[in-house]
């Protein structure tokens, strides 16, 4: 990991622009201007950058220990007895807590705290390669989307071609390898599942049952639909693949 430590070039005291000291006279901005070359100057901003991933790396491993103590205490935050591994469940005190603290809506936070389980528990090598600044917290985020829903051995095989692949590769360009690797390791399971259920026998359904039922399931419907596009709405960007 790039040192993450700014040079500032001495140079001789009196010189107008500089201070007494004899180092550069700082900008607005705060940082000093000078550097050898440009290299050296883009060094330090990728250096700042990894410094960031690896933030990104400790917090969410700080989210999932909150999470797994919440859990572990049910009775203390009202909340149902789930397996403390569980993403479900959450303590509603949890989460209005940490929206009010991020400034974030609820929906952000789940989705924040599902994300921070997967990485420590599923996916830590893409956790170790977030920590150590290889990564950018939206490659992170693209592996474990696309990964997500598959069968182990698919999963990890994928997870090991996108770490490569994002060393090198922007977020969305990672995206277009991962939504084609995804689709080829989809297709065996697909062709493994049956393409049409088994017939049985018709049923005859009155009129009045009919219309009940689709004024119910519409309504159902509409319900799941809503609450699904809030969810996309207002939680974290995670690269996962949408319909």
């Amino acid at each position: 990991m790039r040192s993450n430590k700014v040079l500032v070039t001495r140079v001789p005291a009196n010189v107008p622009g500089q201070s007494p000291r004899g180092a550069a006279a700082p900008r607005e901005s705060g940082f000093v201007s000078r550097f050898a070359n440009l290299t050296e100057a883009v060094d330090a901003v990728a250096a700042v950058d990894s410094l960031l991933a690896s933030l990104a790396a400790s917090r969410a491993v700080l989210m999932e220990s909150v999470r797994e103590w919440v859990a572990d205490q049910p009775e203390r935050f009202d909340a149902p007895e789930v397996e403390a591994d569980d993403p479900a469940g959450l303590a509603p005190e949890l989460v209005e807590q940490l929206a009010r603290a991020l400034r974030v809506p609820e929906g952000s936070v789940v989705a924040f705290i599902e994300e921070s389980r997967a990485l420590v528990h599923e996916h830590p090598r893409t956790l170790a390669a977030l920590r150590g600044g290889h990564i950018t917290h939206a490659h992170a985020q693209t592996i474990i989307g696309y990964t997500d829903g598959l069968r182990r051995g698919n999963r990890v095989a994928l997870e090991t071609r996108l770490l490569k692949q994002a060393r090198s590769t922007t977020p969305g360009e990672l995206s277009l390898v991962a939504r084609a690797e995804r689709e080829r390791r989809l297709r065996p399971e697909r062709r493994a599942e049956p393409r049409t259920a088994p017939r049985s026998a018709p049923q005859v359904e009155a009129p009045s049952e009919r219309r009940a039922g689709r004024s119910a399931g519409g309504l159902a419907g509409r319900q799941a639909a809503a609450r699904s596009r809030r969810q996309r709405i207002s939680a974290f960007p995670t690269g996962r693949p949408t319909p």
